[in-house]
């Protein structure tokens, strides 16, 4: 078995290597230029002094902060009892991580957090959000006090003045319960700070603001106001 293996094996890995380059892959670094795809296949086999076959496999990929996340490897190998002589299988399998999104124009990426974008002029609740819209964000859902707390100084250190920023919450469906932008209730979010007694303008005010101190009011959605898009 062990002589069938030594001499099937170095075909089965050029085998191999030639349906990586069909799809493609390059076999070798190249530094001077970007490669047509992240991964970079490369198999060396040969026969060494002692007349072993030794074979070198080797898979690389280029490094990216917008990569999120390390690639994961798996190697699974069985064999096969082909009447007598044994079948040898390796099957690896490689996962890549997602792609970080890209900023947008304006959007600053807050690490741990998201990407976010502040709108300095004051506006309506309903332009807001379409100007979040537009640039593929929302207005802005708060998950947790850190975020609140990385928000406010950003708030702070643009100079712009008020009180309170839109955000993405209202009751447009049903009077008094505040659900996000996207109708998810706000208990999935993680952050539910109301000032107390709030909400309580009834049917005039179904448009959710945010407080300097990091509480939600109702607001009156024709209030215009600065606001956060958030991807």
């Amino acid at each position: 078995m062990k002589r069938l293996y030594s001499e099937v094996f170095p075909y089965i890995l050029s085998l191999v290597g030639l349906f990586w380059w069909l799809f493609g892959v390059s076999v070798a670094m190249q530094c001077t230029s970007p490669p047509s795809t992240p991964l970079k296949y490369t198999i060396v086999s040969a026969r060494n002094a002692t007349g072993h076959w030794i074979s070198t496999m080797k898979l690389e990929h280029e490094g990216s902060e917008n990569v999120a996340g390390p690639y994961e490897v798996d190697v699974e190998h069985s064999t096969v009892d082909c009447g007598g002589s044994e079948l040898v299988h390796i099957e690896t399998t490689v996962r890549s991580p997602p792609t970080r999104p890209q900023p947008g124009e304006g959007y600053e990426l807050l690490p741990g957090l998201g990407l976010y974008k502040f709108h300095k002029d004051l506006d309506t609740w309903y332009n807001a959000e379409q100007t979040c819209v537009k640039e593929g964000a929302h207005l802005l859902v708060l998950n947790s006090d850190n975020e609140f707390a990385v928000l406010k100084k950003k708030w702070n250190d643009s100079g712009v003045g008020g009180t309170y920023l839109h955000v993405g919450i209202n009751d447009f469906d049903k009077e008094g319960t505040f659900v996000t932008i996207t109708g998810e209730s706000l208990n999935t979010t993680g952050y539910m700070k109301w000032v107390s007694g709030e909400p309580n303008s009834g049917n005039t005010a179904n448009c959710g603001a945010l407080n300097r101190d990091g509480y939600y009011v109702d607001s009156y959605c024709s209030n215009r106001m600065s606001f956060f898009c958030k991807k």
